[in-house]
């Protein structure tokens, strides 16, 4: 098997580790320089109804949706909804607060006819996409808080207990989706696949705690890679062949930088 070339390595690498965290980028126009506030909006409500109104609509609809997705693992009082509406209802106050922050900053800026100020523009506007992307719902939001506040050592514990199965299974799913994206780059086989798969099913059905932090389905893609770069030199041998152990190895000495923030939020031990 040839070895990969320079341009290669960076392909293939960019596909597993950021493939997920793309982002819609601005339609630009090369002869527009200039944008308002509308558009401005529109980067940042993109995926949520384009506009204030639509989002907070279906921000609220999100609410309601938190408590079908608990009520999978237990059953809540309307004490209990009540107190979660309130906390989702201050998630969506904080959101909108750095949204009008936010705007004031374009405002300030609008005055400017030049592609750096769109460049700006969007600069403010893309985290408030992602961060609704992510979910505002999502760990440290008021409501998650809330959530362990009201509920009963019986609710939390069935509740811990789903999220845990839920976490495992997105995990493995990822890793499918992981393998099959480096077989192409480092030409494995179906079993060679298989074994690896079964490598990271162990580890998996090890996880016993949810990780802390957000954005735990972009960050999976690392997790990954550390274990690949961390299966024993004994199975390695075992399953690649000494070039597809080169790619492993290029692919795990990338991966260590972010080695201590995974440490650090759980994700790895």
């Amino acid at each position: 098997m040839a070895a990969m070339n320079s341009f290669g390595w960076i392909g293939l690498f960019a596909a597993i580790l950021l493939g997920s965290l793309g982002g819609m980028a601005p339609t630009r126009c090369v002869a527009q320089n200039q944008i308002d506030l509308a558009q401005f909006d529109s980067w940042i409500f993109q995926r949520h109804g384009r506009d204030e109104a639509r989002c907070r609509s279906n921000l609220k609809k999100e609410i309601e949706l938190q408590f079908v997705r608990l009520e999978q693992s237990t059953p809540l009082t309307e004490r209990q909804k009540d107190a979660l509406r309130l906390a989702g209802q201050g998630d969506i106050k904080r959101f909108f607060d750095r949204v009008n922050d936010a705007r004031e900053k374009f405002l300030l800026m609008e005055q400017k006819n030049d592609n750096q100020n769109i460049n700006e523009a969007y600069q403010l506007a893309s985290p408030l996409q992602q961060e609704l992307s992510t979910g505002i719902f999502s760990n440290g939001s008021l409501i998650q808080k809330v959530t362990r506040y009201v509920m009963t050592e019986d609710q939390a514990t069935e509740l811990e207990e789903i999220e845990i199965k839920q976490y495992r299974a997105m995990l493995e799913a990822s890793s499918k989706v992981f393998l099959a994206t480096l077989g192409r780059g480092a030409a494995l086989t179906a079993k060679q696949q298989r074994q690896l798969h079964e490598l990271f099913q162990k580890r998996i059905q090890q996880i016993q705690e949810l990780p802390s932090g957000n954005n735990q389905a972009v960050l999976q893609h690392y997790i990954l890679i550390t274990w690949l770069g961390e299966i024993t030199e004994k199975e390695a041998d075992h399953i690649l062949d000494p070039e597809q152990i080169q790619i492993v190895e290029k692919l795990a000495e990338r991966a260590k930088g972010v080695r201590q923030m995974l440490l650090q939020q759980g994700l790895i031990q």
